[in-house]
């Protein structure tokens, strides 16, 4: 029997791996250095990175109850305030709000979805009106929302999926500077949605719709100088069927985008999250990577937490009482189990990260049910901070 034998090597690769190892247990704090300290968040539980006054630090938006309200705290030199800077007037349930320059002015503006309309707040040079500056002129069970050019006419237009009335996926075309009030068109598979959002799948270009649907079909409507067709199943998962969100990423670096489906606690089940990839010639898609079936996660975030060049994967759990995870991205492999985790307060609804410190390495927002948290990244450029 030949002895086991490390040439230097693999020496090296094995203390590769235990630095990577040991770094990753302690990636964030355990405790929040910073917490909104709500009993209720006021909605599913909000986390977004904004930087509303463009003086190079991430200030942070997420909701408030008693009135529900959307809300910013402005970052101090490095740590965020104790109260909000702004507060939207009283709206429904806050489920979800998007960071994004809509109108192009060089200012990051604020879309909400609220299980009961659509809104957007504009940033007028650092300011936001405590009214919305747009909203959809319906009421209905809107859930994802998500912006993009799918005309190619120079301005974002908006897909919803939702429930009734909608019961699908819809598109508010923007032809005047917003998008329209009503559905200007709805899509082919009629069905209650959660998720829709824009993205290339087939290359070619313009920017098709990805969809999931109650029943567990994942939809794909291709794009054809602006024009969609019918859908096409691209997955079907009978099993957990609820997908919550999608998310259309490469991690492996290839060119070709992978489809993560963060399948929710929804239906009286948890939901094994999936990654899924293309095939060679037909439509279907397969998985490539599964979380563990004691799962529910609401949400992912994808960026590099360990420095290593490619994007991981954070991913927020609304079972169990709540938790984060971060699953480590190596050469386009995501491992089978989470490098990192915490347990949070609440049911977790969303996790972001950005640099909010600014001392070159990214901390953790986590929007809970009850309130929303930030975790420090304790490492500096992949190795531990000292104490």
């Amino acid at each position: 029997m030949r002895s086991a034998v490390l040439i230097p090597s693999t020496i090296a690769i094995v203390l590769l791996s235990l630095s990577r190892f040991a770094y990753s247990e302690e990636a964030f704090s355990r405790q929040p250095v910073w917490s909104s300290g709500t009993a209720t968040s006021g909605g599913d539980g909000i986390a977004r990175f904004i930087d509303f006054d463009r003086d190079g630090d991430l200030d942070f938006v997420t909701s408030a109850p008693n009135p529900k309200r959307w809300v910013i705290y402005q970052n101090q030199d490095g740590k965020l305030a104790e109260k909000p800077f702004w507060e939207s007037r009283e709206t429904t349930d806050c489920d979800h709000i998007d960071v994004l320059d809509f109108n192009r002015d060089g200012w990051m503006d604020l879309a909400a979805t609220h299980e009961s309309h659509c809104t957007l707040y504009l940033n007028q040079a650092g300011k936001f009106n405590v009214k919305p500056d747009w909203e959809t002129g319906m009421i209905a069970n809107a859930n994802q929302i998500d912006f993009g050019d799918f005309d190619q006419d120079g301005d974002l237009d908006m897909v919803m999926a939702g429930g009734e009335p909608v019961n699908g996926v819809a598109l508010f075309e923007n032809t005047a500077g917003t998008p329209a009030r009503e559905v200007t068109r709805k899509l082919g598979h009629t069905e209650y949605s959660e998720t829709a959002i824009y993205a290339d799948f087939d290359g070619d270009g313009d920017l098709d719709i990805v969809a999931g649907y109650r029943a567990g079909k994942i939809v794909v409507f291709r794009n054809s100088e602006g024009a969609f067709d019918d859908g096409t199943v691209v997955y079907e998962d009978k099993a957990n069927p609820w997908t919550q969100r999608v998310y259309w990423r490469d991690l492996d670096s290839d060119g070709q985008p992978e489809l993560f489906c963060a399948k929710g606690p929804w239906g009286n089940r948890l939901g094994t999250s999936l990654q899924l990839v293309k095939q060679y010639d037909t439509p279907k898609m397969k998985v490539r990577w599964r979380s563990s079936p004691q799962t529910a996660f609401h949400g992912f975030e994808f960026q590099d937490v360990d420095n290593d060049g490619d994007a991981d994967v954070i991913a927020a759990d609304y079972a169990q009482g709540g938790n984060v995870f971060l699953y480590l991205n190596d050469g386009g492999n995501l491992a089978a189990e989470p490098a990192w985790s915490v347990k949070t307060s609440g049911p977790a609804h969303e996790a972001v990260l950005g640099d909010i410190d600014q001392d070159g390495d990214l901390d953790l927002a986590v929007g809970c049910r009850d309130q929303a948290h930030i975790y420090e990244n304790l490492t500096t450029k992949g190795s531990p901070k000292s104490k």
